[in-house]
Order: structure tokens, then C-alpha cells, then sequence
């Protein structure tokens, strides 16, 4: 098991219930909710997966599918990313404590708030960053990478490091580096 402490998620939200018509817990302890990179598609968020990858919660876990921004700055702890089914797979088990250190943070980028990206460019991220599902369409992207401390992005603005500190929100964020000569 890793911990990640999540610092967003990305577009596209589903979930799929018990299958049991009578059980009184299938729209809670037996639902599963999953989060992918999405972008618009007209009135609708699509997975436009150039990499296919979900994170999944379990309706008998920690997260409370109605009121999801609550996750934010929580660290859980999780399952490795697998590649199954076509595509990234993690499972959120349950938080853990709150002194515990992150192995890894949960990054969503997209192109709308940090630029675009070159995909086809292997240098568009550091060697650690492990991208879980990046969709696109057109000129929108979205990209949900699990990252360590000092992974980067490369954008059209330019680098997007992830900087750790304890003064930041959420204890890390995304910070802009125009000058910094990265692999």
C-alpha cells in the first residue's frame, strides 16, 4: 500500500451500484465511484482517453461521494497503480492518519489552467511522474498524474513543478518555474 494525498480530481465522475435490486445498501456500502481525466464535449464531460485510467473509491471507504472537494488535502491510503481492464487503475482504500507522510500526490492538470502539453514529446514530464488517464479533445486536455515531490509538467506556459511545503494549501501545489533547465 502508498498513501497519496489528493490535490484535485479530475473532470469526469461516475459510479456503478450494487446489483442486487432488494439489497438496501446498493446505492451506499456496495456502489463504487470512480474519477477520470474528462474533457467538454459539448454540455457533457467525455473521456477522450489518449491514456485510459480511472481512480476508484468504494462505498465502503472514507469518501463521501456528496461532498467530494471534502477529499482534497486528505491523504489515503492505496492501492499500486496496475494496468487492468484497458487502462490505470488505483484504488482509494481508506484515509490515513493525519500525520501520515504522502508517497506520492494525486495532480490533476489541465491545459485550460496550466497550458497546453505536447503528449508526444517525451519530455512533457519527469521520469517519476506516472500518468494514470489523460483525455483529449481538440484543443482541451486534462491529465491526472500521481507525482513526488519535485515532478514536473512541461506546458506552453512553461514548467509546472511540484513544490511540497507545509505553508502551501493542501500542504503542495503545482508551482510555475520559466527558468529551470529540467530533463
Amino acid at each position: 500500500m502508498m498513501s497519496v494525498k489528493i490535490l484535485g480530481f479530475g473532470s469526469n465522475w461516475w459510479a456503478r451500484f450494487g446489483r442486487d435490486p432488494c439489497d438496501a445498501c446498493r446505492y451506499t456500502r456496495h456502489a463504487a465511484y470512480y474519477n477520470s481525466a474528462g474533457v467538454r464535449c459539448g454540455q457533457n464531460i467525455k473521456r477522450h482517453w489518449i491514456i485510459p485510467g480511472l481512480i476508484r473509491f468504494n462505498g465502503v471507504g472514507d469518501f463521501d461521494p456528496h461532498f467530494a472537494s471534502r477529499a482534497i488535502g486528505e491523504t489515503f491510503l492505496c492501492g499500486d497503480l496496475e494496468f487492468a481492464c484497458g487502462g490505470n487503475r488505483i484504488l482509494f482504500v481508506r484515509t490515513a492518519a493525519k500525520t501520515a507522510i504522502p508517497d506520492r500526490y494525486l495532480v490533476v492538470v489541465s491545459s485550460e489552467r496550466f497550458g497546453a502539453f505536447n503528449f508526444e514529446n517525451s519530455s512533457w514530464k519527469s521520469e517519476f511522474a506516472e500518468p494514470i488517464s489523460i483525455s483529449q479533445l481538440r484543443g482541451s486536455q486534462e491529465a491526472m498524474l500521481l507525482m513526488r515531490d519535485g515532478d514536473w509538467v512541461r506546458t506552453g506556459l512553461g514548467v509546472w513543478q511540484l513544490v511540497v511545503q507545509s505553508s502551501l494549501p493542501n500542504g503542495a501545489a503545482l508551482q510555475l518555474f520559466e527558468d529551470v533547465a529540467l530533463g
